[in-house]
Protein backbone atom coordinates (compact mmCIF):
# COMPACT_ATOMS: atom_id res chain seq x y z
CA UNK A 1 0.00 0.00 0.00
CA UNK A 2 1.46 3.43 -1.11
CA UNK A 3 1.10 6.81 1.06
CA UNK A 4 0.10 7.30 4.54
CA UNK A 5 -2.54 6.06 6.60
CA UNK A 6 -4.70 7.85 9.13
CA UNK A 7 -6.57 6.54 12.01
CA UNK A 8 -9.05 9.10 13.70
CA UNK A 9 -9.83 7.59 17.48
CA UNK A 10 -7.93 6.01 19.72
CA UNK A 11 -10.54 3.68 21.21
CA UNK A 12 -10.60 -0.26 20.70
CA UNK A 13 -11.35 0.21 17.05
CA UNK A 14 -8.66 2.92 16.39
CA UNK A 15 -6.29 1.15 17.91
CA UNK A 16 -7.43 -2.79 17.05
CA UNK A 17 -7.05 -0.80 13.07
CA UNK A 18 -3.60 -0.20 13.92
CA UNK A 19 -2.84 -3.30 15.23
CA UNK A 20 -3.60 -4.70 11.96
CA UNK A 21 -1.51 -2.04 9.80
CA UNK A 22 1.20 -2.71 11.64
CA UNK A 23 1.22 -6.79 11.20
CA UNK A 24 1.06 -5.83 7.34
CA UNK A 25 4.13 -3.62 7.45
CA UNK A 26 2.47 -0.46 7.34
CA UNK A 27 3.29 2.41 9.74
CA UNK A 28 0.05 4.35 10.61
CA UNK A 29 -0.59 7.85 12.14
CA UNK A 30 -3.17 7.23 15.14
CA UNK A 31 -5.22 10.77 16.32
CA UNK A 32 -6.75 11.08 19.69
CA UNK A 33 -7.76 13.97 21.33
CA UNK A 34 -7.67 12.64 24.64
CA UNK A 35 -4.79 11.96 26.82
CA UNK A 36 -5.16 8.47 27.04
CA UNK A 37 -5.83 5.45 24.61
CA UNK A 38 -9.10 3.13 25.02
CA UNK A 39 -12.34 5.24 24.32
CA UNK A 40 -14.62 4.04 25.97
CA UNK A 41 -12.74 1.03 27.95
CA UNK A 42 -11.50 2.24 31.15
CA UNK A 43 -10.74 -0.08 33.39
CA UNK A 44 -9.87 0.73 37.10
CA UNK A 45 -9.26 -0.79 40.59
CA UNK A 46 -10.64 -0.12 44.00
CA UNK A 47 -9.15 -2.10 47.13
CA UNK A 48 -8.45 -5.15 45.17
CA UNK A 49 -11.77 -5.19 42.99
CA UNK A 50 -11.64 -4.23 39.37
CA UNK A 51 -14.00 -2.10 38.16
CA UNK A 52 -15.05 -1.13 34.56
CA UNK A 53 -16.28 2.23 33.74
CA UNK A 54 -17.23 1.22 30.36
CA UNK A 55 -17.78 -1.81 28.42
CA UNK A 56 -17.07 -5.08 30.82
CA UNK A 57 -17.34 -8.04 28.25
CA UNK A 58 -17.66 -9.02 24.64
CA UNK A 59 -20.24 -11.58 23.08
CA UNK A 60 -18.83 -14.75 23.00
CA UNK A 61 -20.50 -15.86 19.61
CA UNK A 62 -18.81 -13.18 18.23
CA UNK A 63 -15.08 -14.45 17.26
CA UNK A 64 -13.10 -12.01 16.20
CA UNK A 65 -12.70 -10.32 20.05
CA UNK A 66 -11.60 -13.24 21.35
CA UNK A 67 -9.25 -14.08 18.18
CA UNK A 68 -7.40 -10.74 18.97
CA UNK A 69 -6.80 -11.53 22.86
CA UNK A 70 -5.33 -14.60 21.54
CA UNK A 71 -3.07 -13.19 19.05
CA UNK A 72 -2.17 -10.83 22.30
CA UNK A 73 -0.96 -13.57 24.27
CA UNK A 74 -4.20 -12.96 26.73
CA UNK A 75 -6.47 -16.05 26.53
CA UNK A 76 -5.19 -17.29 29.71
CA UNK A 77 -6.99 -14.51 31.68
CA UNK A 78 -10.04 -14.76 29.67
CA UNK A 79 -13.12 -15.56 31.94
CA UNK A 80 -16.77 -16.15 30.82
CA UNK A 81 -20.06 -15.25 33.06
CA UNK A 82 -22.01 -17.09 34.93
CA UNK A 83 -25.24 -16.41 33.60
CA UNK A 84 -27.37 -19.18 35.48
CA UNK A 85 -26.02 -16.43 38.70
CA UNK A 86 -25.66 -13.17 36.81
CA UNK A 87 -27.57 -10.81 38.15
CA UNK A 88 -27.69 -7.09 36.23
CA UNK A 89 -29.77 -4.12 37.88
CA UNK A 90 -30.97 -0.77 35.88
CA UNK A 91 -32.41 2.09 37.42
CA UNK A 92 -36.15 3.14 36.92
CA UNK A 93 -37.94 5.57 38.49
CA UNK A 94 -34.94 6.23 40.56
CA UNK A 95 -34.80 2.69 42.21
CA UNK A 96 -32.43 -0.43 41.31
CA UNK A 97 -34.45 -3.13 39.29
CA UNK A 98 -33.60 -6.22 38.88
CA UNK A 99 -33.87 -7.68 34.75
CA UNK A 100 -35.74 -10.71 34.63
CA UNK A 101 -34.24 -14.06 34.65
CA UNK A 102 -34.09 -15.83 30.93
CA UNK A 103 -32.82 -12.73 29.04
CA UNK A 104 -30.63 -13.46 26.34
CA UNK A 105 -28.88 -10.03 25.74
CA UNK A 106 -33.01 -8.15 25.00
CA UNK A 107 -34.70 -11.07 24.05
CA UNK A 108 -36.68 -13.05 26.86
CA UNK A 109 -36.58 -17.21 26.87
CA UNK A 110 -38.27 -17.67 30.77
CA UNK A 111 -42.57 -16.85 30.96
CA UNK A 112 -42.79 -16.75 34.65
CA UNK A 113 -39.73 -14.52 35.21
CA UNK A 114 -40.70 -11.98 32.66
CA UNK A 115 -44.50 -12.24 33.65
CA UNK A 116 -43.42 -11.53 37.53
CA UNK A 117 -40.42 -8.78 36.77
CA UNK A 118 -41.31 -5.02 38.04
CA UNK A 119 -38.99 -3.62 35.20
CA UNK A 120 -41.04 -3.70 32.47
CA UNK A 121 -45.33 -3.24 32.04
CA UNK A 122 -47.67 -5.42 31.01
CA UNK A 123 -48.14 -3.75 27.43
CA UNK A 124 -44.51 -5.05 26.49
CA UNK A 125 -45.13 -8.37 28.25
CA UNK A 126 -47.83 -8.75 26.07
CA UNK A 127 -45.95 -8.16 23.15
CA UNK A 128 -42.94 -9.89 24.61
CA UNK A 129 -45.37 -12.78 24.31
CA UNK A 130 -46.82 -12.63 21.21
CA UNK A 131 -43.65 -11.86 19.60
CA UNK A 132 -43.09 -15.99 19.71
CA UNK A 133 -46.16 -16.11 16.98
CA UNK A 134 -44.20 -13.63 14.48
CA UNK A 135 -43.55 -15.05 11.19
CA UNK A 136 -40.15 -14.36 9.01
CA UNK A 137 -40.29 -11.44 6.63
CA UNK A 138 -41.35 -12.56 3.10
CA UNK A 139 -38.24 -9.93 1.61
CA UNK A 140 -35.04 -9.47 3.47
CA UNK A 141 -34.98 -6.59 5.85
CA UNK A 142 -33.05 -3.61 5.54
CA UNK A 143 -30.10 -2.79 7.71
CA UNK A 144 -31.37 -0.90 10.48
CA UNK A 145 -30.48 0.33 13.61
CA UNK A 146 -30.37 -2.07 17.18
CA UNK A 147 -33.32 0.17 18.76
CA UNK A 148 -34.88 0.07 15.47
CA UNK A 149 -34.49 -3.48 15.52
CA UNK A 150 -35.78 -4.37 19.17
CA UNK A 151 -38.49 -1.51 18.55
CA UNK A 152 -40.23 -3.67 15.71
CA UNK A 153 -40.08 -7.04 18.29
CA UNK A 154 -40.72 -5.50 21.64
CA UNK A 155 -41.33 -1.67 21.66
CA UNK A 156 -39.64 0.98 22.87
CA UNK A 157 -39.64 -0.33 26.86
CA UNK A 158 -37.32 -2.68 25.86
CA UNK A 159 -35.19 -0.46 24.12
CA UNK A 160 -35.06 2.06 26.81
CA UNK A 161 -35.01 -0.58 29.75
CA UNK A 162 -33.37 -3.46 28.07
CA UNK A 163 -30.64 -2.77 24.98
CA UNK A 164 -29.37 0.35 26.15
CA UNK A 165 -28.35 -0.50 29.68
CA UNK A 166 -27.22 -4.07 28.37
CA UNK A 167 -25.50 -3.02 25.20
CA UNK A 168 -23.47 -0.04 26.87
CA UNK A 169 -22.17 -2.53 28.64
CA UNK A 170 -20.69 -4.43 25.63
CA UNK A 171 -20.28 -1.22 23.14
CA UNK A 172 -20.67 1.54 24.78
CA UNK A 173 -22.53 3.09 22.22
CA UNK A 174 -26.19 4.21 21.44
CA UNK A 175 -28.64 1.51 20.56
CA UNK A 176 -29.94 4.15 17.95
CA UNK A 177 -26.80 4.65 16.20
CA UNK A 178 -25.41 1.06 16.30
CA UNK A 179 -25.67 -1.54 13.13
CA UNK A 180 -27.81 -4.40 13.83
CA UNK A 181 -26.03 -5.91 11.15
CA UNK A 182 -23.20 -5.51 12.83
CA UNK A 183 -23.58 -5.55 16.25
CA UNK A 184 -26.26 -8.04 16.53
CA UNK A 185 -25.70 -10.32 13.16
CA UNK A 186 -26.65 -13.61 14.65
CA UNK A 187 -30.59 -12.13 15.93
CA UNK A 188 -30.41 -10.05 12.47
CA UNK A 189 -29.85 -14.28 11.05
CA UNK A 190 -32.90 -15.20 13.56
CA UNK A 191 -35.16 -13.06 12.27
CA UNK A 192 -34.86 -13.71 8.77
CA UNK A 193 -35.31 -17.62 9.47
CA UNK A 194 -37.65 -17.97 12.81
CA UNK A 195 -39.18 -14.63 12.69
CA UNK A 196 -39.79 -14.04 15.91
CA UNK A 197 -36.30 -13.91 18.07
CA UNK A 198 -37.31 -15.79 20.70
CA UNK A 199 -38.14 -19.16 18.81
CA UNK A 200 -34.71 -18.50 17.34
CA UNK A 201 -33.30 -18.20 20.34
CA UNK A 202 -34.53 -21.14 21.71
CA UNK A 203 -34.33 -23.32 18.82
CA UNK A 204 -30.35 -22.60 18.86
CA UNK A 205 -29.88 -22.90 22.48
CA UNK A 206 -31.35 -26.50 22.15
CA UNK A 207 -28.94 -27.41 19.17
CA UNK A 208 -26.19 -25.73 20.58
CA UNK A 209 -27.13 -28.50 24.02
CA UNK A 210 -27.58 -31.43 22.02
CA UNK A 211 -24.40 -31.07 20.12
CA UNK A 212 -22.58 -30.56 23.66
CA UNK A 213 -21.42 -26.80 22.49
CA UNK A 214 -23.64 -24.52 24.74
CA UNK A 215 -21.53 -21.79 25.22
CA UNK A 216 -21.71 -18.62 27.49
CA UNK A 217 -23.25 -15.06 26.85
CA UNK A 218 -20.15 -13.18 27.75
CA UNK A 219 -16.61 -13.08 27.97
CA UNK A 220 -14.18 -10.66 29.31
CA UNK A 221 -10.35 -10.58 30.69
CA UNK A 222 -10.62 -11.25 34.26
CA UNK A 223 -7.91 -8.29 35.13
CA UNK A 224 -10.19 -6.21 33.01
CA UNK A 225 -10.81 -4.78 29.07
CA UNK A 226 -8.16 -2.30 30.04
CA UNK A 227 -5.45 -5.05 30.11
CA UNK A 228 -6.51 -5.60 26.32
CA UNK A 229 -5.50 -1.32 25.61
CA UNK A 230 -2.30 -1.93 27.18
CA UNK A 231 -1.40 -4.81 24.96
CA UNK A 232 -2.73 -3.04 21.96
CA UNK A 233 -0.54 -0.08 22.58
CA UNK A 234 2.55 -2.12 23.52
CA UNK A 235 2.06 -4.01 20.48
CA UNK A 236 1.91 -1.01 18.15
CA UNK A 237 4.49 1.34 20.10
CA UNK A 238 7.38 2.43 17.95
CA UNK A 239 5.73 1.46 14.80
CA UNK A 240 2.95 4.02 14.94
CA UNK A 241 2.87 7.62 15.15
Amino acid sequence: MSGRVAIVGGGISGLSAAYYLVKAGIHPVLYEREPRLGGVILTERLEGCVLEAGPDSFLAAKPQALELIRELGLESGVIASNDHLRVTYVVKNGRLVALPDGLMLMVPTRLRPLILSRLLGWPTKLRMGWEWFRRPRAEPAPDRSVAEFIRDHYGQEAVDYLAEPLLAGVYGGDPERLSVSSVLTRFAELEAQYGSLTRGVLAERKKARRAGRAQPLFQTLKDGLGQLISALEAAIAGRCE
